[in-house]
């Protein structure tokens, strides 16, 4: 009888372990690594987060580098612990907006560096000493996987009003923060569909 049972957990043993049928390790937090990388400065592991992340061709890409300045300027505008959330994500989306804007340089580096923007990111404190937040990195990192509260042609933030206000921040400390849309709305405006009547004419014309 002891011999059967012997025999039976060599077959078990031999199913569910020597076949290789595994339980699979489940797969790292990326964007914890990603996050945790950003706030220390870690670029190593960042870089191998970002990797590990975009093995997955199904998700939205992410830029280790990105992520990191992003965040860094973030805090550097918007870094105060008593600050809110919405003014952190708020301050992100007016960067990536003018990086897809006409009007503004096409990458996040001249956007961010660009002469009279943002005022001291030419410093040592901005380019060198500084890490960012955690809160700061996590605004980041939820701008670039794609969230938006503001429209694409709110490209303004700061104490004057430089076009039509889209939103206002207001606190005391640092008083009123005006989100503004740029004086140029026709540039972000959707080209609008062609009128079904006009498609039919141009068909027509094609056809003859």
């Amino acid at each position: 009888m002891k011999r059967c049972f012997l025999v039976l957990g060599v077959l078990l043993m031999w199913l569910f372990g020597g076949t290789g049928a595994r339980a699979e390790e489940p797969e790292p937090d990326w964007l914890e690594l990603l996050l945790e990388a950003a706030v220390t400065g870690d670029r190593e592991a960042g870089l191998a987060a970002a990797e590990g992340w975009n093995a997955d061709e199904s998700r939205p890409r992410l830029d280790y580098d990105q992520l990191f300045l992003l965040a860094k300027l973030i805090t550097w505008e918007a870094g105060s612990a008593w600050l809110t959330e919405e003014l952190r994500l708020g301050v992100g989306e007016v960067v990536l907006n003018r990086v897809a804007s006409p009007e503004f340089p096409d990458t996040l580096e001249e956007v961010i560096y660009q002469e009279g923007q943002y005022e001291g990111t030419d410093t040592y404190d901005f380019r060198c000493a500084l890490l960012p937040s955690r809160p700061c990195a996590e605004a980041a990192l939820r701008l670039l996987l794609g969230e938006r509260r503001l429209e694409p042609q709110v490209v303004f933030a700061g104490h004057a009003v430089q076009g039509r206000v889209h939103s206002i921040f207001r606190d005391l400390h640092y008083g009123s923060i005006y989100f503004c849309e740029s004086r140029y709305p026709e540039l972000y405006a959707p080209p609008e569909p062609a009128r079904i009547s006009e498609q039919i004419e141009a068909l027509l014309l094609r056809q003859k």
